[in-house]
């Protein structure tokens, strides 16, 4: 993960972010961008992703100035349940707005903000595929999980892991047939064989 990020974004101004912000010294820089150091690249790929996320939204609502739920927002903000959460979530002026906001990134996808926006779009989905994947891995998400690994794939391939990007290409394969050759193997797997404890 740490070394396709840093593989990715090699003279993009990555490093450079992560100096800057803080998050890393020349010292540990190399360990990060290599993946040898996984939770200081893990944290800093998740901060990264967190400031661009925070950057294009902010821009969106310049260009685009969508409808706000505001009073919605701020009761989800003093009554954080998952009850709560489930009904702001059915707000159709807040599904509208995500809605306006996944549509804006298919715009920059296709150059609305020029190729570096699309760049870090891009490495922005690429990390959201390695957050999904760590997230079924801790909660045995296996259908997540399987849909992760075939996502993968051409990540591997493209930055030049392919090693990585062979096996995952026959475990794919494996875990689309595990019920023909491995029959109620499926079952054990979803009762927490990927889980990490």
């Amino acid at each position: 993960m740490g070394r396709l990020t840093g593989r990715k974004c090699l003279g993009a101004g990555y490093a450079e972010i992560l100096i800057e912000a803080g998050l890393a010294n020349s010292g540990c820089l190399k360990n990060i961008l290599s993946g040898k150091s996984y939770a200081k690249a893990l944290f800093s790929l998740k901060a990264v992703t967190e400031a661009l996320e925070r950057l294009l939204f902010n821009v969106f609502l310049e260009e685009e100035k969508p409808d706000i739920p505001y009073e919605i927002l701020f009761n989800l903000l003093h009554s954080c349940t998952p009850e709560s959460l489930n009904s702001t979530l059915k707000d159709p002026t807040l599904l509208k707005l995500i809605g306006d906001y996944l549509q804006y990134q298919d715009k920059v996808c296709r150059g609305h903000l020029g190729k570096t926006g699309m760049f870090w779009l891009s490495m922005m989905d690429h990390a959201r595929l390695v957050f999904m994947m760590d997230f079924a891995v801790k909660t045995n998400n296996f259908e997540l999980f399987h849909h992760c690994n075939g996502a993968m794939e051409d990540l591997f391939f493209a930055y030049d892991g392919h090693n990585y990007a062979r096996y995952l290409t026959w475990f794919e394969a494996f875990l689309t047939n595990i019920d023909l050759s491995h029959p109620d193997a499926l079952d054990y797997i979803k009762l927490g064989a990927i889980a990490v404890a």
